[in-house]
């Protein structure tokens, strides 16, 4: 019973410890085009923070919270975000996969009913083309292989319904970026 007891304590506070607010090793692109490295702070309960601004600390121990109109990019733990243009003002998208055929997040803030939460939206965009494609969820299957024409055969290994399968999109999207 103690060592179980034991057991709960030390897992309940090692999961406190994780889901706090922490610096990790991290960099952004500022508006010049220079990567500067240091820590980027991050909260885990609140994800969608990463869509409208990093709070950067620079080696030189210099802290600053940026808006995506001040950087050019920034990440962190392998997870990259780019400022775009997002409904007329730059916001932070996620890069899921980058190539030839892009595919990035972008989460926003929704207001239901005096309840706010966030919800995600997905764009691609094809490397000569410049232009950002909504995706259409339940068409991503039909938007891929348009996108991937003369190579199509590779959107046929996607699987998902009506919601995105994000796991498997990025799967399909590196192969077909790879392929020789």
């Amino acid at each position: 019973m103690k060592n179980t007891l034991t057991a709960l304590l030390i897992s309940l506070v090692t999961f406190c410890v994780n889901a706090q607010i922490t610096f990790v090793k991290g960099y952004i692109v500022n508006e010049k085009g220079d990567t500067l490295k240091g820590e980027v702070k991050i909260n885990p309960k609140k994800e969608q923070d990463n869509y409208s601004k990093v709070f950067f600390k620079e080696e030189s121990g210099t802290q600053k919270n940026y808006k995506a109109n001040k950087v050019k990019a920034y990440g962190f733990d392998n997870q990259h975000y780019i400022a775009m243009e997002y409904e007329g003002e730059q916001k932070f998208y996620r890069v899921l996969v980058r190539g030839e055929i892009s595919l990035y997040k972008m989460m926003f803030e929704v207001a239901n009913m005096n309840a706010i939460s966030w919800e995600g939206e997905y764009y691609m965009m094809r490397k000569d083309d410049k232009k950002m494609t909504t995706v259409k969820e339940g068409k991503f299957k039909k938007q891929l292989q348009d996108m991937m024409s003369g190579a199509a055969g590779y959107a046929n290994e996607y699987e998902g319904d009506k919601k995105l399968n994000e796991e498997k999109a990025v799967e399909v999207i590196t192969k077909y970026n790879n392929r020789s």
